[in-house]
């Protein structure tokens, strides 16, 4: 279990906090002001942030990327009910989302975010839900600073590529850009083995096992894949693929994915 007093390597230069007033036409919409695009998302605003009225913030690509809170909340007590960690790293952290669902459960939470109006968002609205001070930003590229991270769970929800891939009838993970699953995943397995992808709901499920198959000396416990089914009012709004320690059934829809015998 890593200390939550060192989780960062003193060579990584953490971010202050601000008042965000020079980008407030970027980040705090209105219903007027809401672009064309995303007006579909302004309806389901209370659903991504509960505390959306007090000030929550999200620039444009934020309003399509966000994980629904309620789907965040079920994904961090599923890490915090299986790892018990102290610390989490949020390799993607967005507008803060997941990491301040994290946040309410764990001491540390380390979370990388290389947009600078993004994570300024996701800052401002951690503030709002209380768990601030319980979070490490750090304003950069996950690979660059992974190997200054220590933690006992790596949360990942990678960018796909748009909402394109909402027209796609299976969504190809080594084409997800710009980073595909099984690069992620591996540069996560360092940090920890016990990791939580965050994915499309039509997301190829037989290369969601592809990144464990990589290693040959993992213990059987670390080849087992899980697939939560995540839900939003009765629709499937999304995957998560936990893998370690973590690939551990919960009350919600899943399925199991052992890894492939050696002559498959």
């Amino acid at each position: 279990m890593q200390s939550s007093e060192n989780s960062i390597s003193d060579d990584v230069d953490l971010q202050p906090y601000d008042d965000g007033a020079d980008i407030w036409d970027q980040v705090a919409f209105t219903a007027r002001t809401i672009p064309n695009g995303l007006k579909k998302y302004w309806k389901q605003r209370f659903s991504l942030f509960s505390k959306f009225s007090e000030g929550i913030w999200m620039n444009e690509q934020s309003w399509y990327s966000v994980t629904p809170e309620i789907i965040a909340k079920n994904i961090a007590e599923h890490i915090y009910n299986n790892c018990r960690p102290s610390v989490v790293l949020d390799a993607f952290c967005g507008a803060g989302g997941n990491t301040i669902q994290l946040a309410l459960l764990v001491d540390r939470v380390v979370a990388i975010e290389k947009d600078p109006v993004t994570i300024r968002c996701a800052k401002h609205n951690a503030e709002i839900y209380g768990v601030a001070d319980k979070i490490d930003f750090i304003e950069g590229d996950f690979f660059e600073y992974a190997p200054y991270i220590e933690a006992d769970v790596v949360f990942l929800s990678p960018p796909w590529g748009g909402p394109h891939y909402l027209f796609q009838d299976v969504f190809d993970l080594h084409a997800m850009e710009p980073y595909d699953l099984t690069t992620i995943v591996s540069a996560s397995r360092p940090i920890s083995p016990h990791i939580a992808v965050y994915l499309p709901r039509n997301s190829n499920i037989e290369q969601v096992r592809e990144p464990v198959e990589r290693y040959e000396d993992q213990d059987d416990d670390d080849s087992t894949v899980l697939i939560s089914y995540l839900h939003v009012r009765g629709k499937c709004k999304a995957i998560c693929a936990y893998y370690g320690a973590l690939a551990v059934p919960s009350s919600m829809e899943y399925a199991l994915l052992p890894a492939a015998s050696a002559d498959a």
